[in-house]
Protein backbone atom coordinates (compact mmCIF):
# COMPACT_ATOMS: atom_id res chain seq x y z
CA UNK A 1 0.00 0.00 0.00
CA UNK A 2 1.58 3.24 -0.52
CA UNK A 3 1.21 6.85 1.38
CA UNK A 4 -1.62 7.91 -1.37
CA UNK A 5 -3.33 4.86 -0.50
CA UNK A 6 -4.44 5.48 3.47
CA UNK A 7 -7.55 6.35 4.80
CA UNK A 8 -7.76 9.06 7.11
CA UNK A 9 -11.17 7.59 9.19
CA UNK A 10 -9.90 4.21 9.62
CA UNK A 11 -6.81 6.05 11.18
CA UNK A 12 -8.79 7.77 12.90
CA UNK A 13 -11.07 4.94 13.88
CA UNK A 14 -7.44 3.17 14.41
CA UNK A 15 -6.76 5.74 17.18
CA UNK A 16 -9.87 5.69 18.77
CA UNK A 17 -9.38 2.22 20.07
CA UNK A 18 -5.85 2.70 20.62
CA UNK A 19 -7.48 5.21 23.45
CA UNK A 20 -9.57 3.23 24.28
CA UNK A 21 -7.85 0.16 25.03
CA UNK A 22 -4.47 2.49 27.08
CA UNK A 23 -4.44 3.85 30.34
CA UNK A 24 -6.04 7.36 30.81
CA UNK A 25 -2.76 9.33 30.97
CA UNK A 26 -2.20 8.31 27.36
CA UNK A 27 -5.49 9.86 26.35
CA UNK A 28 -4.46 13.90 25.82
CA UNK A 29 -1.68 13.10 23.54
CA UNK A 30 -3.48 10.14 21.40
CA UNK A 31 -6.32 12.05 20.16
CA UNK A 32 -4.65 15.00 19.24
CA UNK A 33 -2.55 12.61 17.38
CA UNK A 34 -4.96 10.77 15.58
CA UNK A 35 -6.60 13.96 14.11
CA UNK A 36 -3.26 15.53 13.32
CA UNK A 37 -2.59 12.06 11.44
CA UNK A 38 -5.80 12.43 9.97
CA UNK A 39 -5.39 15.54 8.82
CA UNK A 40 -1.66 14.49 7.25
CA UNK A 41 -3.29 11.79 5.78
CA UNK A 42 -6.17 13.69 3.88
CA UNK A 43 -3.27 15.77 2.12
CA UNK A 44 -1.74 12.50 0.77
CA UNK A 45 -4.18 11.35 -1.55
CA UNK A 46 -5.18 11.95 -5.14
CA UNK A 47 -7.08 11.43 -7.91
CA UNK A 48 -5.79 8.01 -8.51
CA UNK A 49 -5.79 6.78 -4.95
CA UNK A 50 -8.18 3.73 -3.70
CA UNK A 51 -8.74 1.32 -1.32
CA UNK A 52 -10.52 -1.93 -2.67
CA UNK A 53 -11.59 -4.34 -0.10
CA UNK A 54 -11.90 -7.97 -1.68
CA UNK A 55 -14.80 -9.72 0.35
CA UNK A 56 -15.35 -12.19 -2.05
CA UNK A 57 -14.61 -13.35 -6.38
CA UNK A 58 -17.56 -11.35 -7.27
CA UNK A 59 -17.58 -8.20 -4.82
CA UNK A 60 -14.61 -5.68 -3.61
CA UNK A 61 -15.36 -2.81 -2.04
CA UNK A 62 -13.77 0.48 -2.53
CA UNK A 63 -13.21 2.32 0.70
CA UNK A 64 -11.56 5.12 -1.27
CA UNK A 65 -13.19 7.25 -3.70
CA UNK A 66 -11.77 10.57 -4.29
CA UNK A 67 -14.32 12.34 -6.42
CA UNK A 68 -14.56 16.43 -6.35
CA UNK A 69 -17.41 16.42 -3.66
CA UNK A 70 -15.77 14.22 -1.54
CA UNK A 71 -12.61 16.19 -1.37
CA UNK A 72 -14.29 19.04 -0.69
CA UNK A 73 -16.05 17.52 2.45
CA UNK A 74 -13.30 15.37 3.55
CA UNK A 75 -11.18 18.69 3.76
CA UNK A 76 -13.25 20.19 6.64
CA UNK A 77 -13.89 17.07 8.21
CA UNK A 78 -10.08 16.29 8.73
CA UNK A 79 -9.57 20.19 9.62
CA UNK A 80 -12.36 20.79 12.53
CA UNK A 81 -11.35 17.49 13.42
CA UNK A 82 -8.18 18.78 14.60
CA UNK A 83 -9.84 21.95 15.88
CA UNK A 84 -11.89 19.87 18.09
CA UNK A 85 -9.28 17.62 19.69
CA UNK A 86 -7.84 20.64 21.29
CA UNK A 87 -11.09 22.07 22.80
CA UNK A 88 -11.53 18.86 24.45
CA UNK A 89 -8.26 17.89 25.41
CA UNK A 90 -9.03 19.02 28.73
CA UNK A 91 -12.73 17.83 28.96
CA UNK A 92 -13.21 14.18 27.81
CA UNK A 93 -12.03 11.02 29.80
CA UNK A 94 -10.99 8.12 27.59
CA UNK A 95 -14.45 6.44 26.78
CA UNK A 96 -15.59 9.62 25.18
CA UNK A 97 -12.21 10.56 23.84
CA UNK A 98 -11.83 7.10 21.83
CA UNK A 99 -15.18 7.51 21.24
CA UNK A 100 -15.29 10.55 19.10
CA UNK A 101 -12.34 9.56 17.13
CA UNK A 102 -14.33 6.51 16.09
CA UNK A 103 -17.03 8.77 15.20
CA UNK A 104 -14.84 11.05 13.25
CA UNK A 105 -13.48 8.28 11.57
CA UNK A 106 -16.70 7.27 10.61
CA UNK A 107 -18.11 9.90 9.00
CA UNK A 108 -14.80 10.30 7.28
CA UNK A 109 -15.13 6.76 6.05
CA UNK A 110 -18.94 8.18 4.23
CA UNK A 111 -17.79 10.80 2.32
CA UNK A 112 -15.13 8.48 1.05
CA UNK A 113 -17.08 4.91 -0.03
CA UNK A 114 -17.05 4.74 -2.96
CA UNK A 115 -19.80 1.76 -2.67
CA UNK A 116 -23.36 1.10 -0.85
CA UNK A 117 -21.79 -1.41 1.28
CA UNK A 118 -19.01 0.46 2.56
CA UNK A 119 -21.30 3.56 3.00
CA UNK A 120 -23.56 2.19 4.85
CA UNK A 121 -21.35 0.58 7.06
CA UNK A 122 -19.57 3.77 7.86
CA UNK A 123 -23.38 5.17 8.06
CA UNK A 124 -24.61 2.96 10.86
CA UNK A 125 -21.11 3.17 12.57
CA UNK A 126 -21.44 7.02 13.15
CA UNK A 127 -25.18 6.04 14.43
CA UNK A 128 -24.16 4.13 17.01
CA UNK A 129 -20.67 5.87 18.50
CA UNK A 130 -22.84 9.50 18.17
CA UNK A 131 -25.49 7.56 20.66
CA UNK A 132 -22.66 6.62 23.06
CA UNK A 133 -21.64 10.92 22.89
CA UNK A 134 -25.11 12.21 23.94
CA UNK A 135 -24.88 9.55 26.59
CA UNK A 136 -21.90 10.41 27.86
CA UNK A 137 -23.06 13.19 30.05
CA UNK A 138 -23.78 10.13 32.34
CA UNK A 139 -27.26 12.17 33.91
CA UNK A 140 -31.12 11.18 33.10
CA UNK A 141 -31.55 13.85 30.87
CA UNK A 142 -28.54 12.32 28.66
CA UNK A 143 -29.69 8.80 29.44
CA UNK A 144 -33.63 9.73 27.83
CA UNK A 145 -32.02 11.79 25.20
CA UNK A 146 -29.75 8.86 23.96
CA UNK A 147 -32.33 6.07 23.60
CA UNK A 148 -34.84 8.56 21.49
CA UNK A 149 -32.14 9.45 19.62
CA UNK A 150 -30.76 5.86 18.96
CA UNK A 151 -34.84 4.90 18.29
CA UNK A 152 -34.80 7.67 15.45
CA UNK A 153 -31.86 6.99 13.87
CA UNK A 154 -32.89 2.87 14.18
CA UNK A 155 -35.67 3.74 12.10
CA UNK A 156 -33.24 5.96 9.68
CA UNK A 157 -31.00 3.11 9.44
CA UNK A 158 -32.98 0.48 8.69
CA UNK A 159 -34.98 2.50 6.03
CA UNK A 160 -31.84 3.60 4.18
CA UNK A 161 -31.06 0.03 4.45
CA UNK A 162 -33.59 -1.23 2.80
CA UNK A 163 -33.70 1.10 0.20
CA UNK A 164 -29.69 0.03 -0.53
CA UNK A 165 -30.70 -3.75 -0.75
CA UNK A 166 -33.27 -2.45 -3.09
CA UNK A 167 -30.59 -0.59 -5.65
CA UNK A 168 -28.09 -3.46 -4.70
CA UNK A 169 -30.74 -5.92 -6.41
CA UNK A 170 -31.35 -3.75 -9.45
CA UNK A 171 -28.33 -1.67 -10.13
CA UNK A 172 -25.51 -3.11 -8.10
CA UNK A 173 -23.06 -1.58 -5.15
CA UNK A 174 -22.33 1.45 -7.22
CA UNK A 175 -23.37 5.24 -5.93
CA UNK A 176 -25.49 6.61 -8.10
CA UNK A 177 -27.43 9.89 -8.82
CA UNK A 178 -31.29 8.37 -8.06
CA UNK A 179 -33.20 12.00 -8.78
CA UNK A 180 -34.39 10.96 -12.39
CA UNK A 181 -36.07 7.66 -11.10
CA UNK A 182 -38.87 9.19 -8.36
CA UNK A 183 -41.28 6.09 -8.88
CA UNK A 184 -38.71 3.50 -7.39
CA UNK A 185 -38.98 2.17 -4.15
CA UNK A 186 -35.21 2.99 -3.39
CA UNK A 187 -35.41 6.84 -4.38
CA UNK A 188 -37.92 7.13 -1.40
CA UNK A 189 -36.57 4.55 1.23
CA UNK A 190 -33.24 5.63 0.92
CA UNK A 191 -34.28 9.47 1.10
CA UNK A 192 -35.88 9.23 3.88
CA UNK A 193 -32.97 6.93 5.59
CA UNK A 194 -30.74 10.13 4.46
CA UNK A 195 -33.63 12.89 5.53
CA UNK A 196 -33.29 11.44 9.08
CA UNK A 197 -30.09 12.52 9.69
CA UNK A 198 -29.80 15.27 7.67
CA UNK A 199 -32.99 16.82 9.95
CA UNK A 200 -35.54 17.49 7.10
CA UNK A 201 -39.03 17.90 8.55
CA UNK A 202 -41.08 16.36 10.23
CA UNK A 203 -37.88 14.17 11.27
CA UNK A 204 -35.99 17.28 12.70
CA UNK A 205 -36.83 16.83 16.02
CA UNK A 206 -33.90 15.00 17.46
CA UNK A 207 -31.12 17.49 17.31
CA UNK A 208 -32.86 20.09 19.27
CA UNK A 209 -33.54 16.92 21.86
CA UNK A 210 -30.52 14.73 21.78
CA UNK A 211 -27.89 17.72 21.02
CA UNK A 212 -27.90 20.19 23.98
CA UNK A 213 -28.02 17.37 26.48
CA UNK A 214 -24.39 15.76 25.17
CA UNK A 215 -21.26 17.05 27.16
CA UNK A 216 -19.52 19.84 26.21
CA UNK A 217 -17.30 18.57 23.73
CA UNK A 218 -19.76 15.76 22.81
CA UNK A 219 -22.16 18.69 21.31
CA UNK A 220 -19.35 20.62 19.21
CA UNK A 221 -18.58 17.00 17.88
CA UNK A 222 -22.01 15.90 16.67
CA UNK A 223 -22.44 19.58 15.47
CA UNK A 224 -19.62 19.10 13.39
CA UNK A 225 -20.30 15.66 11.53
CA UNK A 226 -23.69 13.59 11.36
CA UNK A 227 -26.05 16.18 9.49
CA UNK A 228 -22.95 17.47 7.30
CA UNK A 229 -22.54 13.61 6.52
CA UNK A 230 -25.98 13.59 5.49
CA UNK A 231 -25.73 16.60 2.91
CA UNK A 232 -23.22 15.00 1.39
CA UNK A 233 -25.10 12.00 0.66
CA UNK A 234 -27.92 14.32 -0.33
CA UNK A 235 -25.28 15.38 -2.78
CA UNK A 236 -24.82 12.22 -3.86
CA UNK A 237 -27.93 10.40 -4.64
CA UNK A 238 -30.04 13.41 -5.01
CA UNK A 239 -28.84 16.39 -6.03
CA UNK A 240 -31.27 17.94 -8.99
CA UNK A 241 -34.34 16.35 -7.35
CA UNK A 242 -36.38 19.81 -7.82
CA UNK A 243 -38.70 18.99 -4.85
CA UNK A 244 -35.60 19.47 -2.47
CA UNK A 245 -34.91 23.23 -3.06
CA UNK A 246 -38.90 23.90 -1.64
CA UNK A 247 -38.14 21.12 1.45
CA UNK A 248 -34.60 23.04 1.96
CA UNK A 249 -36.53 26.46 2.00
CA UNK A 250 -39.63 25.47 4.66
CA UNK A 251 -36.78 24.16 6.50
CA UNK A 252 -34.68 26.68 6.78
CA UNK A 253 -37.52 29.26 7.34
CA UNK A 254 -39.22 27.06 9.86
CA UNK A 255 -36.37 26.38 12.00
CA UNK A 256 -35.21 29.95 12.34
CA UNK A 257 -38.70 30.55 14.03
CA UNK A 258 -37.95 27.92 16.63
CA UNK A 259 -34.92 29.31 17.51
CA UNK A 260 -36.72 32.75 18.43
CA UNK A 261 -38.44 31.07 20.39
CA UNK A 262 -35.53 29.07 22.47
CA UNK A 263 -34.08 30.45 26.08
CA UNK A 264 -31.06 27.53 25.95
CA UNK A 265 -28.33 28.54 23.97
CA UNK A 266 -27.60 25.33 22.53
CA UNK A 267 -30.77 24.39 21.95
CA UNK A 268 -30.79 27.53 20.12
CA UNK A 269 -27.94 26.76 18.33
CA UNK A 270 -29.43 22.99 17.43
CA UNK A 271 -32.44 24.55 15.31
CA UNK A 272 -29.71 26.74 13.36
CA UNK A 273 -28.28 23.92 12.80
CA UNK A 274 -31.28 22.73 10.96
CA UNK A 275 -31.80 26.50 9.25
CA UNK A 276 -28.52 26.22 7.59
CA UNK A 277 -29.15 22.30 6.62
CA UNK A 278 -32.21 24.11 4.62
CA UNK A 279 -30.03 25.88 2.75
CA UNK A 280 -27.78 23.80 1.82
CA UNK A 281 -30.70 21.06 0.33
CA UNK A 282 -32.33 24.33 -1.40
CA UNK A 283 -29.02 24.61 -3.41
CA UNK A 284 -28.21 21.03 -4.07
CA UNK A 285 -31.42 20.46 -4.98
CA UNK A 286 -31.45 22.98 -8.36
CA UNK A 287 -28.83 20.22 -9.03
CA UNK A 288 -26.22 22.65 -11.29
CA UNK A 289 -22.80 23.03 -10.99
CA UNK A 290 -23.17 26.02 -8.87
CA UNK A 291 -25.85 24.91 -6.72
CA UNK A 292 -23.68 21.47 -5.55
CA UNK A 293 -20.29 24.41 -5.01
CA UNK A 294 -23.07 26.31 -2.98
CA UNK A 295 -24.20 22.90 -0.82
CA UNK A 296 -20.65 22.21 -0.66
CA UNK A 297 -19.42 25.56 0.22
CA UNK A 298 -22.03 26.39 2.57
CA UNK A 299 -21.52 23.02 4.46
CA UNK A 300 -17.37 23.97 4.46
CA UNK A 301 -18.29 27.48 6.32
CA UNK A 302 -20.76 26.07 8.63
CA UNK A 303 -19.04 23.68 10.22
CA UNK A 304 -16.35 26.80 10.80
CA UNK A 305 -18.84 29.18 12.26
CA UNK A 306 -21.38 26.85 13.78
CA UNK A 307 -18.52 24.81 15.19
CA UNK A 308 -17.45 28.31 16.92
CA UNK A 309 -20.66 28.58 18.25
CA UNK A 310 -21.12 25.30 19.87
CA UNK A 311 -17.53 25.96 21.37
CA UNK A 312 -18.58 29.22 22.57
CA UNK A 313 -21.59 28.00 24.00
CA UNK A 314 -19.73 25.31 25.83
CA UNK A 315 -17.14 27.78 27.36
CA UNK A 316 -20.17 29.77 28.67
CA UNK A 317 -21.89 26.79 29.99
CA UNK A 318 -18.41 25.38 31.72
CA UNK A 319 -17.42 29.03 32.99
CA UNK A 320 -21.28 30.03 34.13
CA UNK A 321 -22.57 25.96 34.96
CA UNK A 322 -25.61 27.09 32.42
CA UNK A 323 -26.36 27.66 29.07
CA UNK A 324 -30.07 29.39 29.31
CA UNK A 325 -29.66 33.34 27.96
CA UNK A 326 -32.49 34.53 30.97
CA UNK A 327 -29.69 33.43 33.80
CA UNK A 328 -26.69 34.94 31.97
CA UNK A 329 -25.84 38.45 30.77
CA UNK A 330 -22.92 40.98 30.97
CA UNK A 331 -20.14 38.40 29.64
CA UNK A 332 -18.23 40.82 27.47
CA UNK A 333 -16.23 41.70 30.22
CA UNK A 334 -15.72 38.32 32.09
CA UNK A 335 -14.95 36.11 28.81
CA UNK A 336 -13.73 38.91 26.33
CA UNK A 337 -12.20 36.70 23.70
CA UNK A 338 -15.41 34.30 23.98
CA UNK A 339 -17.19 37.43 23.42
CA UNK A 340 -15.38 38.80 20.26
CA UNK A 341 -15.27 34.98 18.93
CA UNK A 342 -18.97 34.61 19.19
CA UNK A 343 -19.96 38.12 18.07
CA UNK A 344 -17.55 36.88 14.89
CA UNK A 345 -19.44 33.80 14.07
CA UNK A 346 -22.44 35.41 14.70
CA UNK A 347 -22.37 37.75 11.96
CA UNK A 348 -20.76 35.03 9.20
CA UNK A 349 -23.51 32.85 10.16
CA UNK A 350 -25.88 36.11 9.26
CA UNK A 351 -24.14 37.10 6.44
CA UNK A 352 -22.63 39.61 6.92
CA UNK A 353 -19.82 40.77 4.15
CA UNK A 354 -16.11 39.77 4.48
CA UNK A 355 -17.12 36.82 6.50
CA UNK A 356 -17.63 33.19 5.43
CA UNK A 357 -20.78 32.73 5.79
CA UNK A 358 -21.58 35.76 2.98
CA UNK A 359 -19.28 33.88 0.68
CA UNK A 360 -21.08 30.10 0.79
CA UNK A 361 -24.81 31.94 0.66
CA UNK A 362 -23.61 34.33 -2.17
CA UNK A 363 -23.05 30.80 -4.60
CA UNK A 364 -26.52 29.34 -2.72
CA UNK A 365 -28.57 32.77 -3.72
CA UNK A 366 -26.98 32.86 -7.07
CA UNK A 367 -28.27 29.01 -7.99
CA UNK A 368 -31.73 29.79 -6.79
CA UNK A 369 -31.97 33.21 -8.87
CA UNK A 370 -30.16 31.07 -11.95
CA UNK A 371 -32.70 28.57 -11.70
CA UNK A 372 -35.42 30.67 -11.77
CA UNK A 373 -36.63 29.87 -8.00
CA UNK A 374 -37.54 33.27 -6.72
CA UNK A 375 -39.84 32.40 -4.02
CA UNK A 376 -37.70 30.19 -2.20
CA UNK A 377 -34.86 32.62 -2.18
CA UNK A 378 -36.96 35.00 -0.95
CA UNK A 379 -38.04 32.31 2.24
CA UNK A 380 -34.07 32.07 2.80
CA UNK A 381 -33.66 35.86 2.92
CA UNK A 382 -36.58 35.67 5.44
CA UNK A 383 -34.68 32.96 7.17
CA UNK A 384 -31.67 35.16 7.19
CA UNK A 385 -33.17 37.79 9.32
CA UNK A 386 -34.32 34.95 11.81
CA UNK A 387 -30.85 33.37 11.90
CA UNK A 388 -30.07 37.67 12.88
CA UNK A 389 -32.27 38.13 15.08
CA UNK A 390 -31.90 34.75 17.36
CA UNK A 391 -28.45 34.87 17.49
CA UNK A 392 -26.76 37.87 15.89
CA UNK A 393 -29.09 40.03 17.74
CA UNK A 394 -30.63 37.99 20.74
CA UNK A 395 -27.53 36.02 22.44
CA UNK A 396 -25.18 38.94 22.00
CA UNK A 397 -27.48 41.35 23.74
CA UNK A 398 -28.68 39.49 26.26
CA UNK A 399 -25.63 37.53 27.10
CA UNK A 400 -22.48 39.47 26.54
CA UNK A 401 -23.81 43.08 26.61
CA UNK A 402 -26.93 43.03 28.60
CA UNK A 403 -27.36 43.19 32.35
CA UNK A 404 -27.91 39.76 34.59
CA UNK A 405 -30.62 40.23 37.28
CA UNK A 406 -28.39 37.93 39.66
CA UNK A 407 -24.55 37.38 40.15
CA UNK A 408 -22.94 35.03 37.54
CA UNK A 409 -20.02 33.41 38.75
CA UNK A 410 -17.55 33.25 35.68
CA UNK A 411 -14.60 30.04 35.78
CA UNK A 412 -12.24 31.00 33.24
CA UNK A 413 -12.22 28.74 30.40
CA UNK A 414 -9.19 26.61 29.66
CA UNK A 415 -6.61 27.55 27.17
CA UNK A 416 -7.24 24.72 24.91
CA UNK A 417 -10.50 25.57 24.20
CA UNK A 418 -9.82 29.20 24.29
CA UNK A 419 -7.49 28.40 21.58
CA UNK A 420 -9.40 26.17 19.65
CA UNK A 421 -12.23 29.15 19.10
CA UNK A 422 -9.63 31.52 18.22
CA UNK A 423 -8.85 29.44 15.27
CA UNK A 424 -12.37 28.67 14.20
CA UNK A 425 -12.83 32.36 14.14
CA UNK A 426 -9.62 33.07 12.05
CA UNK A 427 -10.85 30.43 9.27
CA UNK A 428 -14.26 32.13 9.12
CA UNK A 429 -12.19 35.05 8.64
CA UNK A 430 -10.06 34.30 6.10
CA UNK A 431 -12.76 32.69 3.99
CA UNK A 432 -14.76 35.85 3.99
CA UNK A 433 -11.87 38.27 3.14
CA UNK A 434 -10.94 36.00 0.38
CA UNK A 435 -13.50 33.84 -0.83
CA UNK A 436 -11.13 32.74 -3.95
CA UNK A 437 -9.61 30.08 -1.54
CA UNK A 438 -12.89 28.33 -0.89
CA UNK A 439 -13.94 28.52 -4.55
CA UNK A 440 -10.87 26.98 -5.78
CA UNK A 441 -11.51 24.02 -3.41
CA UNK A 442 -14.63 22.99 -4.72
CA UNK A 443 -16.02 20.52 -7.28
CA UNK A 444 -16.39 22.60 -10.29
CA UNK A 445 -14.66 25.53 -8.65
CA UNK A 446 -17.68 28.07 -9.47
CA UNK A 447 -16.31 31.96 -9.15
CA UNK A 448 -18.77 34.29 -8.38
CA UNK A 449 -18.42 37.79 -6.90
CA UNK A 450 -19.65 38.23 -3.45
CA UNK A 451 -19.63 41.28 -3.40
CA UNK A 452 -21.55 42.53 -6.08
CA UNK A 453 -24.50 45.79 -5.76
CA UNK A 454 -27.16 43.09 -5.57
CA UNK A 455 -25.40 40.72 -2.44
CA UNK A 456 -24.34 43.83 -0.85
CA UNK A 457 -28.04 45.25 -0.57
CA UNK A 458 -29.46 42.03 0.41
CA UNK A 459 -27.22 41.42 3.27
CA UNK A 460 -28.03 45.47 3.90
CA UNK A 461 -31.80 44.62 3.78
CA UNK A 462 -31.38 41.44 6.14
CA UNK A 463 -29.61 43.59 8.39
CA UNK A 464 -32.06 46.81 8.55
CA UNK A 465 -35.05 44.20 8.51
CA UNK A 466 -33.59 42.27 11.55
CA UNK A 467 -32.03 45.33 13.61
CA UNK A 468 -34.44 47.86 13.30
CA UNK A 469 -37.47 45.37 15.32
CA UNK A 470 -35.70 43.83 17.62
CA UNK A 471 -34.74 47.04 19.52
CA UNK A 472 -38.06 48.47 19.12
CA UNK A 473 -39.12 45.14 20.68
CA UNK A 474 -36.92 44.18 23.16
CA UNK A 475 -39.38 43.56 26.16
CA UNK A 476 -40.72 40.82 23.38
CA UNK A 477 -37.26 39.39 22.28
CA UNK A 478 -36.55 38.74 25.87
CA UNK A 479 -36.16 35.35 26.23
CA UNK A 480 -38.30 32.89 28.68
CA UNK A 481 -38.61 29.88 30.03
CA UNK A 482 -41.17 27.91 27.78
CA UNK A 483 -41.88 24.43 25.98
CA UNK A 484 -41.61 24.98 21.75
CA UNK A 485 -43.82 22.37 19.73
CA UNK A 486 -41.97 20.29 17.21
CA UNK A 487 -42.41 17.38 14.84
CA UNK A 488 -41.58 15.43 17.65
CA UNK A 489 -44.45 16.20 19.46
CA UNK A 490 -46.53 13.46 16.70
CA UNK A 491 -44.10 10.72 17.88
CA UNK A 492 -44.03 11.74 21.90
CA UNK A 493 -47.49 12.21 22.28
CA UNK A 494 -50.29 10.77 19.73
CA UNK A 495 -47.81 7.88 18.36
CA UNK A 496 -46.91 6.67 21.94
CA UNK A 497 -50.91 6.70 22.45
CA UNK A 498 -51.06 4.90 18.87
CA UNK A 499 -48.56 2.32 20.46
CA UNK A 500 -50.20 1.70 23.60
CA UNK A 501 -53.38 0.80 22.37
CA UNK A 502 -52.11 -1.45 18.88
CA UNK A 503 -49.88 -3.00 21.80
CA UNK A 504 -53.45 -3.38 24.28
CA UNK A 505 -55.06 -4.74 21.33
CA UNK A 506 -52.47 -7.24 20.17
CA UNK A 507 -52.18 -8.21 23.92
CA UNK A 508 -55.87 -9.53 23.84
CA UNK A 509 -55.61 -10.73 20.82
CA UNK A 510 -52.71 -13.32 21.97
CA UNK A 511 -54.28 -13.86 24.87
CA UNK A 512 -57.43 -14.71 23.31
CA UNK A 513 -55.52 -17.23 21.04
CA UNK A 514 -53.15 -18.41 23.37
CA UNK A 515 -56.18 -19.80 25.76
CA UNK A 516 -58.22 -21.22 23.02
CA UNK A 517 -55.23 -22.98 21.51
CA UNK A 518 -53.89 -24.74 24.73
CA UNK A 519 -57.50 -25.75 25.02
CA UNK A 520 -57.59 -27.03 21.78
CA UNK A 521 -54.52 -28.70 22.22
CA UNK A 522 -55.31 -29.72 25.91
CA UNK A 523 -58.65 -31.71 24.15
CA UNK A 524 -57.07 -33.08 20.60
CA UNK A 525 -53.91 -34.70 23.03
CA UNK A 526 -57.01 -35.97 25.86
CA UNK A 527 -58.78 -37.63 22.48
CA UNK A 528 -55.61 -38.73 20.75
CA UNK A 529 -54.39 -40.62 23.68
CA UNK A 530 -57.67 -42.21 24.78
CA UNK A 531 -59.72 -42.67 21.29
CA UNK A 532 -62.68 -43.64 23.86
CA UNK A 533 -63.57 -40.27 24.76
CA UNK A 534 -63.97 -39.33 20.84
CA UNK A 535 -66.98 -42.21 20.40
CA UNK A 536 -68.39 -42.29 24.22
CA UNK A 537 -68.85 -38.75 24.64
CA UNK A 538 -70.30 -37.51 20.95
CA UNK A 539 -73.60 -36.57 20.57
CA UNK A 540 -73.86 -38.24 17.34
CA UNK A 541 -75.57 -41.81 18.10
CA UNK A 542 -74.07 -43.60 15.26
CA UNK A 543 -70.32 -42.46 16.37
CA UNK A 544 -71.51 -43.08 19.69
CA UNK A 545 -72.35 -46.43 18.86
CA UNK A 546 -69.04 -47.39 17.92
CA UNK A 547 -67.84 -46.88 21.03
CA UNK A 548 -65.60 -50.27 22.21
CA UNK A 549 -68.13 -50.52 25.66
CA UNK A 550 -70.72 -51.00 23.29
CA UNK A 551 -71.26 -54.66 22.77
CA UNK A 552 -73.93 -53.58 20.47
CA UNK A 553 -71.41 -51.33 17.94
CA UNK A 554 -72.05 -51.75 14.34
CA UNK A 555 -68.81 -53.76 13.24
CA UNK A 556 -69.50 -52.80 9.09
CA UNK A 557 -69.52 -48.81 10.07
CA UNK A 558 -66.58 -49.17 12.05
CA UNK A 559 -65.06 -51.17 9.09
CA UNK A 560 -65.82 -48.73 6.24
CA UNK A 561 -64.36 -45.50 8.30
CA UNK A 562 -60.77 -47.75 8.60
CA UNK A 563 -61.09 -48.95 4.48
CA UNK A 564 -61.72 -44.89 3.85
CA UNK A 565 -58.99 -43.57 5.93
CA UNK A 566 -56.68 -46.21 4.42
CA UNK A 567 -57.98 -44.86 0.65
CA UNK A 568 -57.34 -41.48 1.68
CA UNK A 569 -53.55 -42.44 3.10
CA UNK A 570 -52.70 -44.32 0.02
CA UNK A 571 -54.75 -41.30 -2.39
CA UNK A 572 -51.46 -38.89 -0.66
CA UNK A 573 -49.05 -41.00 -0.47
CA UNK A 574 -49.57 -41.68 -4.63
CA UNK A 575 -49.79 -37.64 -5.16
CA UNK A 576 -46.30 -37.15 -3.21
CA UNK A 577 -44.75 -39.77 -5.32
CA UNK A 578 -46.07 -38.17 -8.60
CA UNK A 579 -43.90 -34.78 -7.51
Amino acid sequence: MSWNNLHPGLVMILFGIIILALPEKCRKYLTLAGSVCAFCVFWMLDSHSTLPFKVTDNLTLQLIDTNGVSMVFLMVFVSIGVINAIYAVDLQNKWEAGITCIYAGSNMGIVLAGDLISFIVFWEISAFTSTYIIYARHCRRSSRAAFRYVLVHAFGGNMLLAGILVQIFHNGVGLANLSGNMHGVAFWLILIGIGVNAAIPPFNGWIADAYPEATIPGTVYLGSYTTKAAIYALITFFSGTHMLIYVGAFMAIFAACMALLENDIRRLLSYHIVSQLGMMVASLGVGSEIGVDGASAHAVTNIFFKGVLLMCAGSIMKATGTCKITELGGLRKKMPITAFCFLISSMAIAGFPFLSGFASKALIMESLHEYGEGFPAVMITIAGVGTLLSITLKINYFVFFGKCDRQVKVQNATNSMTTAVVIGTIMSIVIGMEPDLLYQQLTYKTMVDPFSIPHIMEYVAIIAGGAIPFFFMLSIMKPHDEISMDFDWFYRRPLVKIIEALSKGLYRVFGWFDRHVLHGVQFFGTGLGNPYLWTEKSGNLKIKSMSFENEDRLIGDVIQVIVALFAVMILISIYVIKM
